[in-house]
């Protein structure tokens, strides 16, 4: 290997983990002439003590571990390594072990005897991977401080945010409402968190999930024997968020009989348990939700008026999410990260969601992604258009990994994203003469990635 002259804005620290001493000196050298900080590891109880130790950037991984030599040891070590990017060497002849390597989280592979332009193409992608990767991961760290839960960059979402900020200084009680799914819950513990409060219980009861009788109980407690089954005195949730923030979700399910118990307690802030006799007082902020129209509730007589502007202290309004499709991908990829951290969204994947309607709005939104990343197949990287099919019921076609049609509406979008990616992987294949690794290093994706894409696209 002969170093060619280093690119600073690729340079990083790099842990070779190789027990072949010439391999360790040739490819150390050839490293550290393009500016690479490298550190040598000649088995796997090295690397894992370098690793922790000097924090690299970047591995390169011979699965063939001593002492017996075994590619198992080198397997092994993938997961605890996979943090940052780890590109396996491999003899000739090791595909299959290639790709149970890249299985087990390695970002990609190169086969011995080594090409130098390959090497020096690999390690500059991978560094400025794990860059990329760090850089997201500090965004999202900031990003989840921020946002106070409510992720989104719409125009709705941005007000709704600043509008929970100055709202969660006061004490005055909080109406949100909105579309069933689009975080109301949310909005109340957003508001319970930036509030003088936040120390104190956030306490949550769904108001249509029980009769009055139950909810009665639940709200403001019973006395031993007050009912069959009141064998001990039991306090009510409006006692358990004393000093903190009480949601009421869906109050416009509440009971009337309720209603005029909940304006005693929202006027005086007193209360009776279920068979006392005694008021008790507790002060807690009310915060209270609902998608049912309660002005249109109030005319009809089914919801109290002086209840109702009791609550309406501040409205606030979650947008359904049609009223901000541009945060479809930012929330798909939040939800996909939660069950498969290092998995992405496929450009026929994004059309596919963009093209969705989604009346359970983010709550169908998180369910479909959530469940797409629990269905991706262990050496897939990307979640595509017929796994989004698959994890939302919709009829698919088996016979392509990738059907041209689309869900109704959608248009020709996704066929075309699909025809310009293959025409693309094509044409780099043939200006590569065949030569997958050229074929890779042209598009800028690895070679595990193009050989997927060779796969799904029918090109193999």
């Amino acid at each position: 290997m002969s170093a060619a002259a280093p690119e600073a804005a690729e340079t990083g620290r790099v842990l070779l983990v190789d027990d072949e001493p010439a391999f360790q000196r040739l490819g150390g050298s050839f490293l550290r002439g393009l500016g690479h900080e490298v550190t040598i590891a000649g088995d796997g109880q090295q690397a894992l003590a370098a690793f922790e130790r000097q924090r690299p950037e970047l591995v390169l991984l011979d699965l063939a571990m001593p002492p017996h030599m075994d590619p198992e040891i080198g397997l092994d070590l993938i997961p605890l390594l996979a943090r940052i990017p780890v590109v396996v060497l491999t003899g000739h002849g090791e595909h299959e072990l290639a790709l149970r390597a890249t299985a087990l989280g390695a970002w990609d592979f190169l086969t011995k005897p080594i090409d130098p332009d390959m090497l020096r193409f690999v390690v500059a992608r991978a560094l400025r991977k794990a860059r990329l990767d760090a850089e997201l991961m500090s965004l999202r760290a900031g990003q989840a401080a921020d946002d106070l839960g409510l992720v989104g960059q719409a125009p709705a979402m941005t007000q709704l945010r600043a509008m929970v900020r100055r709202v969660a200084q006061t004490a005055v009680s909080v109406l949100v409402l909105g579309p069933t799914g689009t975080g109301k819950e949310l909005v109340a513990r957003a508001l319970h968190g930036c509030s003088t409060r936040s120390g104190g219980p956030f306490v949550a009861i769904h108001c249509g999930a029980l009769s009055a009788e139950l909810l009665e109980s639940e709200l403001f407690g019973h006395i031993k024997g007050s009912f069959t089954g009141a064998y001990r005195d039991q306090p009510g949730l409006v006692e358990a968020a004393h000093g903190g923030t009480l949601f009421l979700d869906e109050v416009g399910e509440m009971p009337p009989p309720m209603q005029v118990k909940l304006l005693r307690f929202l006027q005086e802030g007193t209360f009776v348990p279920v068979g006392g006799r005694v008021q008790k007082h507790a002060q807690a902020r009310i915060v209270a939700a609902t998608h049912r129209d309660l002005e249109a509730m109030v005319r009809e007589g089914t919801f109290r008026e002086d209840l109702f502007y009791r609550l309406k202290g501040v409205v606030l309004r979650t947008p359904a999410l049609a009223e901000r499709a541009g945060d479809v991908p930012l929330l798909a990829t939040r939800f996909l990260h939660r069950t498969a951290p290092r998995a992405g969204l496929s450009a026929g994947a994004l059309a596919w969601l963009a093209a969705r309607e989604w009346p359970g709005n983010v709550r169908e939104l998180k369910a479909v992604i959530e469940s797409a990343g629990a269905l991706l197949p262990p050496d897939q990287r990307e979640v595509d258009a017929e796994l989004l099919r698959l994890a939302s019921g919709d009829p698919a076609d088996p016979s392509r990994p990738e059907p041209a049609s689309t869900p109704e509406g959608a248009g020709p979008l996704d066929a075309a994203l699909s025809e310009l990616e293959r025409r693309l992987v094509r044409d780099a294949m043939t200006a590569a003469d065949g030569n997958q690794s050229e074929a890779a290093r042209r598009l800028g994706i690895s070679r595990v990635g193009l050989i997927k894409k060779l796969t799904r696209l029918g090109l193999r």
